[in-house]
């Protein structure tokens, strides 16, 4: 048995919360208690430094290299150690690129396209057909992903108290949802603004499709420069748009929907939080979410 085999079950020993396997170099270890859940096939050594370094991209980059193998369902799996991290390791000074990103109007343009410009045909393949990116609202148990998402948006305009002739603001609108919904049901002229090139080219296929030109209009645009435009709105809504904004311009973003927004005007804003200022965990900083403010895992 190497060392590095040594500390790796020694460090794997801390997740005890439920009950799994690990094999190793032809051996196999139970960690915690009663029926395991899962198998943990390591391939490759995972070294000490880049554990303590890093939990989170320590054993998610092994898993995407194929160092390290699930056997089992993967869910149950990350369920289990995500569960426990606060048992993960980090040496937050290590990286500081990474979970301290710079909050420019460049830097966030380059974050918001390494995510959502991965093309929209990746996105089609796990998103519902309205291309809703954000949590959806289940009435019923046996609603579908697309209609939960319809629920989730008819909701929100209805919270709105639309009118006929309204013009309404999507800061961040993603692929143009929510905004044909409410031009559609309620008659107002909508807005909206993306980062992505590739949001923004479906938005506009879906608009033409629709025959919704002149009603609804999106704009390839940072929400920092439309008051420059000089245009203020009777509604702004905003749907998973705060989490890349950056804690910074937290102040600067809720300024720019009070100079946009009309006397007597609504905003609604929808966003993940939590209770804790947590700056995540590396893994999903590089990877998932690249300049994004999420609640820990």
């Amino acid at each position: 048995m190497h060392i590095f085999d040594n500390f790796l079950v020694h460090y794997l020993r801390r997740f005890d919360k439920y009950c799994f396997t690990v094999q190793l170099n032809g051996k196999t270890y139970t960690i915690g208690e009663g029926q395991p859940l899962f198998n943990v096939i390591i391939h490759k050594d995972i070294s000490k430094k880049e554990l303590l370094a890093s939990t989170s991209l320590a054993l998610g980059e092994a898993y995407m290299r194929k160092d390290v193998e699930i056997q089992g369902d993967l869910f149950t799996a990350l369920r289990c150690f995500l569960s426990q991290s606060s048992q993960f390791s980090l040496d937050k000074s290590l990286f500081k690129r990474i979970l301290y990103p710079s909050e420019s109007k460049s830097a966030q343009k380059k974050q918001v396209s390494s995510h959502y410009d991965l093309g929209n045909d990746f996105y089609a393949k796990w998103l519902d057909p309205s291309m809703s990116y954000s949590c959806a609202y289940f009435k019923n148990e046996d609603d579908s992903l697309e209609q939960a998402q319809h629920n989730k948006v008819h909701y929100i305009l209805e919270k709105l108290y639309l009118k006929e002739g309204m013009t309404l603001l999507d800061i961040g609108c993603g692929w143009g949802y929510l905004l044909i919904e409410a031009a559609k049901k309620y008659g107002i002229k909508g807005y909206g603004c993306t980062l992505s090139k590739e949001q923004w080219k479906k938005g506009q296929e879906r608009i033409e499709k629709l025959g919704l030109k002149g009603q609804v209009q999106i704009d390839l645009v940072d929400y920092r420069d439309l008051v420059a435009e000089g245009r203020q709105y009777d509604r702004i809504v905003s749907v998973g748009m705060l989490e890349h904004v950056g804690r910074s311009n937290y102040p600067l973003y809720m300024e720019t929907a009070c100079h946009l927004l009309k006397d007597e005007g609504m905003f609604l804003l929808h966003y993940i939080s939590g209770h804790d200022e947590s700056i995540g965990n590396p893994w999903m900083r590089k990877y998932i979410f690249p300049g994004g403010t999420l609640p820990s895992l």
